[in-house]
């Protein structure tokens, strides 16, 4: 094993929180690395940027989230806790805009809860994914729904962009392309 020392760490939990889920340290998305900035959030509400060579942190924002961001040009696209996508600045960490996705399969009585997947970035859309089968494009640019699809069954994983497709795989373990 080749890596034998610590450079810097950093933890991600918030302090003076009180609540038990507020005690769920978890960190399920990854670490995105960029252009010497180090982006990552945590279930417990911290949107951070880590100066990727001092360990310092350069800001932070109250962002609760377990999706893996996505970094592309100014911006960092967030999925939160709450069902939201959120453009936020890579350099100052200012939110841009923020959309609110659908949080139930049916709003009225709050009954079959949406558990959202993503976003990934294809091409000029944002995509993110739901449990229930739910596919949605939004403007990276102004947060915008272009575009809306119903898939045969849901998925919990964040989508893949390859050579011009989006790769999606179902709860069901079917591999679904589109082009």
């Amino acid at each position: 094993f080749p890596y034998r020392r610590t450079v810097w760490t950093d933890t991600l939990t918030r302090a003076g929180r009180v609540t038990a889920i507020s005690e769920l340290n978890d960190i399920a998305g990854r670490p995105v690395i960029d252009r010497g900035r180090v982006f990552a959030i945590s279930h417990s509400g911290n949107l951070v940027s880590i100066d990727l060579r001092t360990g310092e942190r350069v800001w932070t924002r109250n962002i609760a989230g377990v999706q893996t961001p996505w970094v592309a040009g100014d911006f960092i696209y967030v999925l939160t806790l709450d069902a939201e996508v959120a453009a936020v600045s890579r350099r100052d960490g200012r939110v841009r805009w923020v959309r609110q996705l659908r949080r139930y399969k049916d709003q009225e009585d709050r009954e079959g809860r949406l558990e959202w997947s993503g976003p990934v970035l294809a091409g000029d859309r944002l995509i993110a994914v739901s449990n229930l089968g739910h596919v949605i494009a939004i403007s990276p640019y102004d947060g915008e729904v272009l575009g809306y699809i119903k898939i045969p069954a849901g998925t919990y994983v964040p989508p893949v962009v390859a050579d011009r497709s989006l790769y999606l795989l179902t709860k069901g373990s079917e591999l679904l392309v589109y082009r």
